[in-house]
């Protein structure tokens, strides 16, 4: 008839061609377990270990590869997971956009930065301490207040000059100087008050 020719458009066309019974169930099931084998065998490619070797099992060279690694630096440069690791959660996000040789560019600057921080910090104590040379300049005139090396300072030394010998604020030079006026018998109103009862600096 039309109607087995022709199936109506509202009908399921795929249910009779779908299998059923125990067959169909143990396919499906033979496909499950090896999707599961293959996704296993996935994962384990992916898998990396963090297992060492014991202290007594290791060799000398493992030994001494592993303190040269103390810092990391060979870890992190060996392995672009490890590094990411150590990145803040921004600069992790940002990694994808950076190329491995950039990558070992970095870290191969921050360590070579490292290197010649020593080399700079002697530059600068070398430029600094030129500071403490006097650099040239035209000679000055021969005023009172120059050249005090060899004058003394009796343009500020007081109401007599007593302290000339003394510069401004040398404190030990002026108590010497002071207790020489008092024993002398000289009335200055700054050495005979008590310094609780006078006021400024006498």
């Amino acid at each position: 008839s039309g109607s087995a020719l022709f199936p109506q458009r509202g009908g399921n066309r795929c249910a009779s061609s779908v299998p059923r019974g125990p067959a169909a169930e143990e396919a499906a099931m033979a496909l499950l377990r090896r999707a599961i084998h293959a996704g296993g065998r996935a994962l384990a490619a992916r898998h990396s270990s963090t297992a060492v070797v014991s202290a007594s099992a290791e060799t000398m060279s493992q030994k001494a590869w592993r303190w040269l690694d103390i810092t990391g630096f060979l870890t992190k440069w060996h392995s672009r997971r490890a590094w990411i690791l150590d990145l803040d959660p921004p600069s992790r996000a940002a990694s994808v956009m950076m190329t491995e040789y950039e990558r070992k560019l970095l870290l191969w600057l921050t360590w070579m930065n490292f290197l010649f921080m020593p080399i700079s910090l002697w530059y600068w104590y070398g430029q600094f301490t030129h500071l403490a040379a006097k650099p040239p300049i035209p000679l000055m005139p021969e005023y009172q207040y120059m050249n005090g090396r060899k004058r003394d300072f009796s343009w500020h030394g007081g109401r007599w000059n007593d302290c000339k010998e003394c510069r401004w604020l040398e404190f030990e030079c002026k108590k010497m100087c002071f207790d020489r006026l008092r024993e002398e018998g000289r009335d200055i109103r700054g050495l005979r008050a008590p310094r609780s009862q006078t006021f400024g600096f006498h």
